[in-house]
């Protein structure tokens, strides 16, 4: 069977004005002036009318609009803190094997009562890519990837090395992230 391909003529000449190119530049300002223009004017306009909703730009004011985050969003990990007050992770070691990054140490204990703990669960920041991929290997829902998008960035390294007390959170304030990880995660067709 003989493929239809065509041939691609590389011996063609440009004139002197295809080769100034001249007018994709002017194209090119255009757009960019017309973009320029229409955002000026929609900013401009919401300014004056203080509705800065009405914007017709995708930027936000930062530190004073806060950006709207999808449920998918995966921030800084997080331990999750029982109602009782104890942790919820066991120790297992899932997510330390799991994790790409290397970035999570854990070493567990036996409490009294005969379950187990993580003595130290320590998580480098500056080394975690964000995947998921400790939260999925949980068990026990015990970690869990958090909307925290402003406590990422430090001036020093050491300073993201963060421990178990650090990192422990109670349940009640990860509730959203742990219902979609229950959809998600049991979700019939979650390909």
């Amino acid at each position: 069977m003989a493929a239809n391909y065509k041939k691609v003529n590389r011996g063609v000449t440009l004139t002197l004005w295809e080769r100034l190119y001249v007018m994709e530049v002017l194209r090119g300002i255009i757009i960019t002036g017309r973009h320029f223009i229409r955002n000026w004017v929609s900013t401009f306009r919401s300014y004056m009318s203080g509705n800065p909703a009405g914007r017709g730009i995708m930027t936000i004011y930062y530190p004073e609009e806060k950006p709207v985050l999808p449920e998918a969003y995966r921030g800084r990990p997080m331990l999750v803190r029982a109602v009782d007050g104890k942790e919820k992770c066991v120790a297992c070691g899932l997510c330390e094997v799991a994790c790409p990054a290397k970035c999570i140490t854990i070493v567990g204990a036996m409490r009294p009562d005969g379950t187990r703990y993580p003595e130290t669960y320590m998580l480098d920041g500056a080394v975690c890519i964000f995947c998921g991929l400790c939260e999925e290997a949980c068990p026990e829902e015990a970690i869990v990837m958090t909307h925290n998008y402003e406590g990422l960035v430090e001036y020093d390294r050491s300073q993201m090395l963060y421990g178990k007390e650090a990192l422990l959170v109670p349940e009640e304030k990860l509730k959203g992230r742990l219902d979609y990880i229950r959809r998600r995660m049991y979700n019939k067709c979650n390909y």
